[in-house]
């Protein structure tokens, strides 16, 4: 499994766990689908899933075969993740104290389980909000600084992951020359997705990651056409992935 974090840092340590797609527990698996701007409200008309499905899963992206989705992910600037409204039950305190002696069994407790979306809820989001000028304000410097951890992602690629180090000097050259096509590519791309952002702006939620670090990524969501699930949109060049 990867879990991605916010790659612009607050006080010297990670963001907190900003987005985290899970193989391994089905019922909160959700997928990255690179897209642009153009592509958002195409992909937010799709069907709303099957009760047999994996939740919040793509299967038209996980079937596309391994070349097309990277020539996808080096063509795009975003992540579009679709969520799922799932009920999460509450934590169990144990105070140590005698049930019997409280006035017997459960029977009859309040049920304190509450419906959440599982992105939000596993990937600790935090609701904020903005009015348009104060974002807009706040972007310019985002993709300012988010920019610069293009060639940064590359750099801490090549000292901490195992695939990397286990190239070829030539495909090693390949992956360098994808780097910098996505830094070529990125200013105009994220330009685009401002006036995406611009022209429906009263639409959307914005969320940060725990700490609320305002130099940080804000995460923008609104919902597929059947008005009831929701969607995410990443900044790919803000997240760093981990394998763990």
């Amino acid at each position: 499994m990867i879990v991605y974090s916010d790659v612009i840092k607050t006080s010297g340590a990670d963001e907190p766990l900003a987005f985290a797609p899970n193989d391994e527990i089905i019922s909160d698996g959700y997928t990255l689908i690179p897209c642009n701007a153009d592509e958002i409200d195409a992909l937010a008309k799709k069907p709303a899933k099957t009760v047999g499905d994996v939740l919040g899963v793509d299967d038209e992206w996980e079937r596309q075969p391994a070349d097309v989705k990277a020539k996808k992910e080096a063509e795009s600037i975003l992540y579009f993740v679709r969520g799922e409204r799932v009920t999460e039950a509450a934590a169990n305190v144990d105070t140590g104290a005698n049930a019997s002696a409280e006035g017997g069994d459960d029977e009859g407790a309040e049920d304190t389980s509450k419906e959440v979306i599982n992105v939000v809820s596993s990937g600790l989001l935090e609701s904020t909000s903005f009015d348009k000028k104060s974002y807009m304000a706040y972007l310019k410097g985002y993709l300012k600084s988010t920019k610069q951890y293009i060639p940064w992602a590359q750099k801490n690629r090549e000292e901490n992951d195992w695939q990397w180090k286990a190239l070829s000097a030539e495909e090693k050259e390949a992956e360098k020359k994808k780097v910098e096509q996505q830094i070529a590519i990125f200013e105009p791309k994220a330009m685009a997705f401002a006036k995406w952002i611009q022209a429906n702006f009263k639409d959307l939620d914005f969320y940060t990651g725990a700490s609320m670090n305002p130099d940080g990524m804000v995460i923008l969501s609104n919902y597929m056409e059947d008005g009831v699930s929701p969607y995410f949109l990443f900044w790919k060049a803000g997240l760093k992935g981990q394998k763990c």
